[in-house]
């Protein structure tokens, strides 16, 4: 009797459970990207007095946030405002890490939607922000992505003015704001940079001074081919302007031999 009680209420319940299945297996879970941010208080109590084993689980969550239970998500869904709080809430518990300027600037900012990396960018800058020489490599890489990415030249400048004049880093970082201004044409400010980096430092190795000088040479050389280019256009304006005829430009067009060819 027993055993017969018994298959009866196994029965039932693999029963109920296939009912239930049936009801339920359509219905996914709304899992969400990337968490809501604790506050400053709520993670300090959630760390138990181990705020380092808080920051290596909350980073490793971060690391692996949309791929869970068989996702796989693409960047262009995170939140990066979101992101980039978690970043600072989490640089409270640790700011010696690299750890999570390596996942911002190498892995977050691979996002298919180019105008949220100005959050990493944002991030990168506020980690190194006051102790340039020990973090500049990370504004360096928001230099990059400002330039690459963001196609944004002032905000690369701006960070990259944080470089100008640090002696303890290595010198082609030194060098990052006279390379952003050449990319926006401004020669003669490039040129001042490198020229007070050759005056300031004693001990250059020669492959660097050697560098450093060709780069002032040619900036220099480039003013004075636009300033003599702006000349030429100034003198023909005042002749013109005058009544002085002068032989009209020539077309600027391929050369008349090049393309298909002409009609009878």
């Amino acid at each position: 009797m027993s055993l017969r009680l018994s298959i009866v209420a196994l029965l039932s319940l693999l029963f109920l459970q296939g009912v239930f299945w049936w009801q339920t297996h359509t219905r996914l879970p709304e899992m969400g990207i990337v968490p809501d941010v604790p506050g400053e208080v709520a993670l300090q109590a959630m760390a138990f007095g181990d705020e380092e084993a808080l920051f290596r689980l909350h980073a490793l969550g971060l690391q692996n946030a949309g791929d869970t239970f068989g996702r796989f998500t693409a960047l262009y869904k995170y939140d990066f405002n979101r992101l980039y709080h978690w970043f600072i809430a989490l640089d409270s518990l640790n700011r010696e890490s690299n750890y999570l300027p390596a996942m911002a600037g190498y892995y977050f900012s691979q996002t298919q939607y180019a105008p949220d990396v100005r959050y990493i960018v944002d991030y990168l800058e506020q980690h190194a922000s006051g102790r340039v020489e020990k973090k500049w490599w990370w504004l360096v890489q928001a230099i990059y992505l400002s330039t690459q990415k963001l196609k944004d030249s002032e905000r690369a400048l701006e960070i990259a003015k944080q470089l100008e004049g640090q002696f303890n880093i290595p010198l082609w970082a030194q060098q990052m704001p006279a390379f952003v201004h050449e990319k926006r044409g401004e020669f003669d400010a490039a040129a001042k940079i490198i020229q007070h980096i050759l005056d300031s430092e004693k001990t250059l190795p020669q492959g660097e001074l050697n560098f450093m000088r060709y780069f002032v040479d040619e900036r220099i050389k480039r003013m004075d081919k636009l300033k003599a280019e702006y000349d030429a256009v100034r003198r023909e304006q005042e002749l013109r302007a005058r009544g002085v005829q002068l032989e009209p430009l020539p077309a600027q067009g391929p050369p008349p031999d090049v393309g298909a060819p002409q009609g009878p």
